[in-house]
């Protein structure tokens, strides 16, 4: 009979030790398929940064500006594939969309930061006409035959 309850407490040893790898075992990676890379925008026009994760559903992406998270308005849009559209780039002395942006990937796994993307604001410079102005020189001459 000693035996026969050693091995019942042998199958249950082995049987709570792998218990906890079961989980291990089901675990679906989660990875990137598009990372935000650096972009540049003009002032009042439109920027997409581009975000997309594959994993065990459901896959959820929020956004970071300097380490800061975001959140969504009609100035910061969340786009159903996981990407950030910004319809008018702001750059003001108040407020600016300038900086390094992150996309942060969860599902019930675990969670994963992408590699930071710049949004740079390009400055339009307005050149002053240097040109010369070349008066034209008109020629007379006396013809005759």
């Amino acid at each position: 009979m000693a035996k026969f309850k050693m091995k019942d407490l042998q199958r249950w040893l082995i049987f709570v030790l792998f218990l906890p790898l079961s989980s291990v075992l089901c675990f679906s990676e989660l990875s990137f398929i598009t990372e935000p890379s650096d972009v540049t925008a003009l002032p009042k026009e439109a920027a997409v940064l581009d975000c997309q994760a594959h994993g065990q559903p459901p896959v959820t992406i929020k956004w970071l500006k300097n380490g800061v998270h975001l959140a969504e308005s009609e100035h910061m849009q969340f786009l159903p594939n996981g990407s950030l559209y910004i319809p008018k780039i702001k750059h003001t002395k108040e407020e600016s969309d300038e900086g390094f942006y992150q996309c942060l990937s969860k599902n019930k796994y675990g969670a994963i930061l992408s590699q930071r993307s710049r949004l740079t604001i390009a400055k339009v410079a307005v050149l002053a006409d240097q040109s010369v102005q070349a008066t034209p020189t008109i020629y007379i001459t006396d013809v005759t035959d």
